[in-house]
């Protein structure tokens, strides 16, 4: 049973190259961050958590969820904890990553976590270049596109936070069965 390991070992061509990350690595950045470590690690999680919930909210909300409730205000509210959130997730995600690049780089998940972000912030651009001006225009339901791009936003966020959680613990390399 090593399905973990099946997969680890797939996403070996696709991890940052390890001489990039000792390239990365400042001893001096380390020791200077190493006080506040917990911490920032403490403030990614949290924030991180706040995003996503924030996120999910508006997306549920654009599939249909509480149609009720004002499109408008509802984005009043949630954009700003989103806007803040998300730079705070990435400084702290930022500060984690150089504290120590090299053992931070070589976790298997990072990359998947890497391209989710990266997806997730093109379907955010695409979506609210493309549909939200009309939605916010529209007295009418939310479109087809609409709803497919606030789906697709809370599955690539969710990897997002899946991939994150995976990366909190390397798979097991012994099977303790019975």
């Amino acid at each position: 049973m090593t399905f973990g390991l099946e997969i680890a070992n797939a996403l070996d061509p696709y991890r940052i190259p390890a001489h990039w990350l000792v390239a990365l690595y400042n001893r001096d950045f380390t020791i200077s961050l190493q006080p506040w470590q917990f911490l920032i690690r403490a403030l990614h999680v949290l924030t991180v958590c706040m995003f996503f919930g924030a996120i999910a909210v508006l997306d549920l909300r654009l599939l249909g969820v509480a149609p009720d409730l004002p499109l408008r205000p509802l984005l009043k509210l949630v954009l700003p904890c989103v806007y803040v959130t998300l730079t705070l997730a990435m400084i702290t995600g930022f500060a984690l990553f150089f504290y120590d690049p090299v053992a931070v780089g070589s976790h298997d998940w990072l990359t998947p976590k890497l391209l989710f972000i990266a997806l997730g912030f093109a379907n955010a651009l695409w979506f609210n270049w493309r549909y939200l001006p009309g939605q916010l225009a529209s007295e009418q339901g939310l479109t087809k596109a609409s709803r497919a791009a606030a789906a697709t936003s809370l599955l690539l966020w969710g990897m997002v936070v899946l991939c994150g959680c995976l990366n909190a613990e390397p798979p097991p390399r012994l099977f303790l069965g019975s």
